[in-house]
């Protein structure tokens, strides 16, 4: 159980004892959760999320957070608002479940009956007014041209419509023992505060090895930060993956921030030409 997720359900029946009637059974009324969807703005980049858990409420009181979808056993009847609070999987580990807070509740007033289930399909979309510095969905020309590895060889190019994720295009890597490194950073720089609020940092991926993405923060006459911590395992499997970066860059504290991304040649590995694929890269903060 990680965060107060609960990964197995309660299907018993809850007892109570009554003064005078001696002991009654109170069958419990059921919620049937769906997994989110989610709506997207213009402007706001792809709507392929990966929001896998559910913060809920019912009657303002703490039901428990839930891997979605879920069915949960309540002691409620009549009428009452279910708040549903989106959660994802940070850094890539189904272990770290958080909330995404950046994201809006589901809320919905729904009726409750004992033995029955209520069925609740919950959509959520990013907060209003938050800011997306970087977008990039690789489908045509893209920003990581900055070359910071010495070898013109080693770059992002853009795969065959056939080989995309989602879109014209998208990234991809390719390195050999020949040349084996890679650190290309976003062309542009932007500026991200320092916040109390979470600072996401999200792509979707696929990857023969691992590989490093995260930004290069511009401190002026203070030289440069490299913040490029954020580490992905290879996975076979394009995944959509969020990473919060407030602390680093509240620590930083940088003029400005440009996304880069680093990987190397793993020798330790059979294949001679390893690969990465990456899209939808996008950074959101309020």
């Amino acid at each position: 159980m990680t965060c107060g997720l609960r990964q197995t359900l309660l299907f018993s029946l809850i007892w109570i004892v009554s003064g005078c009637d001696g002991d009654q059974e109170v069958a419990p009324a059921y919620i049937s959760v769906s997994s989110f969807s989610f709506e997207i703005r213009a402007g706001e980049g792809t709507q392929r999320q990966n929001i896998t858990d559910g913060w809920i409420y019912v009657g303002g009181q703490y039901v428990g957070a839930y891997e979605l979808p879920a069915i949960i056993p309540l002691l409620n009847n009549g009428s009452a608002e279910v708040r549903i609070l989106p959660g994802y999987r940070q850094d890539g580990r189904i272990t770290n479940a958080y909330r995404y807070a950046l994201l809006e509740p589901y809320v919905t007033q729904a009726s409750f009956a004992a033995l029955d289930t209520t069925v609740i399909v919950p959509v959520t979309r990013y907060q209003s007014g938050l800011k997306f510095p970087f977008i990039e969905g690789f489908d045509g020309a893209h920003f990581f041209n900055t070359d910071r590895d010495n070898d013109p060889e080693t770059k992002i190019q853009l795969t065959t419509s056939q080989d995309a994720f989602e879109g014209s295009r998208s990234g991809i890597i390719e390195l050999t023992e020949q040349h084996s490194s890679l650190t290309c950073v976003y062309d542009i720089e932007r500026a991200i505060p320092q916040s109390p609020d979470p600072i996401i940092l999200e792509l979707h991926f696929k990857s023969d090895i691992p590989f490093s993405i995260g930004f290069i923060g511009n401190k002026g006459i203070g030289g440069e930060d490299d913040l490029i911590q954020a580490t992905l395992l290879p996975k076979s499997d394009w995944t959509k993956v969020y990473f919060d970066y407030r602390e680093i860059i509240n620590l930083s504290n940088a003029i400005s921030y440009r996304l880069a991304i680093r990987a190397n040649y793993q020798s330790d590995t059979p294949l001679a030409t390893q690969r990465i694929w990456i899209d939808n890269v996008k950074v959101i903060h309020r």
